[in-house]
């Protein structure tokens, strides 16, 4: 007994030591058991969940998208009428080429490279996108063709016999409809090349049709000479633009459209998640306005 009572007895101290501890015990028990009961997850982050990893997806894809777009650094060229398989050193620097595109041009043509097509300019790496589409209208080749020797005897023939060389017909320039040609026949219209063609291509497509003629001018390296050049043979016939229905639209769809800005989509989607649908252009254009300009076109491209 007196072994347990020496285990069993506390000085003051320590009596005083044991009722604070068990205090703050009873006192985090009863903290723990009055509050109130909280969801790992509401209702409210659940429903919104899907939209917050569109919006960072989006976010990737845009920057992504941005820094493949991302201007290459370039020289400021004046180019004219050439050949590339003919023209000299000192006419590719007259141009604008730098120094080190001129070399690794040479080099190419050193060592046996030759150009058959347009095209193959814009292959090579000295020679950025953007380059390549302003050179590309001024590109002249001489048609390569089997039987040339062929018809180079009978000219020879023909000039014996005194008769002249009849001159090739100037094919004509075709009309076209923004909305409905293809880029084979967009080719044929002045300094427009394939690249500018499959360009003008892919902005009809994430634009949903053209309704005015000056929206050819947001086309990436679309130029005021170039546009004045090409306007004479453009035109727009019925329109059937292709609609895009904002309360509904993931946010990669919207993201894509050119009238609409990545913060612009954020604000769309805001407004869906926390104050109900949107139910006219008018109020979608002051929704849009707090977060940039707004083209009125959009106004043709949107539905509710």
């Amino acid at each position: 007994m007196d072994s347990l009572r020496k285990w069993f007895s506390f000085s003051k101290g320590e009596r005083v030591a044991i009722i604070t501890i068990l205090a703050l015990i009873l006192l985090l028990v009863l903290a723990c058991l009055l509050r109130p009961s909280r969801k790992s997850l509401s209702d409210e982050s659940l429903h919104n969940l899907d939209s917050l990893l569109a919006l960072r997806q989006a976010a990737i894809e845009q920057q992504q998208q941005q820094q493949a777009e991302k201007p290459q650094e370039m020289a400021e060229l004046h180019p004219f009428p050439f050949n590339p398989n003919t023209i000299t050193e000192e006419e590719w620097l007259q141009m604008g080429l730098t120094d080190r595109q001129v070399r690794n041009i040479m080099n190419y043509k050193a060592k046996g490279g030759k150009f058959y097509s347009k095209n193959d300019l814009g292959k090579l790496y000295t020679i950025s996108e953007e380059e390549f589409t302003q050179l590309e209208p001024f590109i002249v080749l001489p048609e390569a063709s089997r039987g040339g020797s062929h018809r180079s005897a009978s000219k020879k023939q023909e000039e014996k016999a005194g008769e002249e060389p009849k001159p090739a017909a100037k094919k004509a320039i075709p009309i076209v409809d923004l909305n409905t040609v293809d880029s084979t026949t967009l080719v044929e219209l002045p300094q427009i090349g394939g690249y500018m063609a499959s360009r003008i291509i892919e902005f009809r497509e994430k634009l949903g049709g053209f309704v005015n003629l000056d929206q050819l001018r947001d086309v990436k390296g679309m130029d005021e000479a170039r546009y004045a050049t090409i306007q004479p043979y453009i035109r727009i016939g019925e329109v059937e633009t292709k609609k895009i229905d904002v309360n509904r639209a993931d946010f990669k769809t919207l993201v894509h459209h050119p009238y609409l800005s990545y913060e612009q989509v954020k604000r769309i989607f805001n407004q869906r998640e926390k104050r109900g649908m949107i139910k006219d252009w008018a109020q979608l254009e002051e929704l849009l306005r707090e977060e940039g300009e707004v083209n009125p076109l959009l106004e043709r491209y949107v539905r509710y």
